[in-house]
């Protein structure tokens, strides 16, 4: 599962909110996820079978709210209550808060790509000739 964060995070790089060491990928239990007090406003999260299957990618841009993650993911259990069962871990990787809104849905596209969910069909549309990776920011 690591190797597999860290080839979809290495698509997204120019937008990671990431310290300066590197790569410190942040993936908690939903249950340890659902207690946080806070959470990146903006962010690429992945969630994560028991089995470590990618289940579902997703993407939450909300500047105002510090938990922003986590009410994301709990919009997704509450709406779909079955995924509570399917959904054991998430990943979050987030972004700088100045990343635009379109730019977010690009790197959700290329991470859903890379990573093949099982669940959610409506990942944005990728431009293949132009991953985020090779974008000035």
């Amino acid at each position: 599962m690591r190797a597999h964060i860290a080839g979809a995070a290495s698509l997204m790089r120019p937008v990671l909110d990431l310290p300066a060491g590197g790569l410190e990928v942040c993936t908690v239990s939903v249950l340890r996820l659902d207690r946080a007090s806070s959470t990146p406003a903006a962010a690429v999260y992945v969630t994560w079978g028991p089995r470590g299957d990618c289940r579902y990618v997703g993407s939450v841009r909300r500047l105002q709210d510090a938990t922003a993650v986590r009410t994301r993911v709990r919009e997704h259990l509450r709406r779909r209550p079955e995924r509570r069962a399917n959904w054991a871990a998430v990943t979050v990787l987030p972004v700088f808060t100045a990343t635009s809104l379109e730019m977010l849905r690009r790197c959700e596209g290329w991470v859903a790509l890379a990573l093949g969910p099982i669940e959610g069909t409506a990942h944005p549309v990728i431009d293949m000739e132009n991953p985020v990776a090779g974008l000035a920011m």
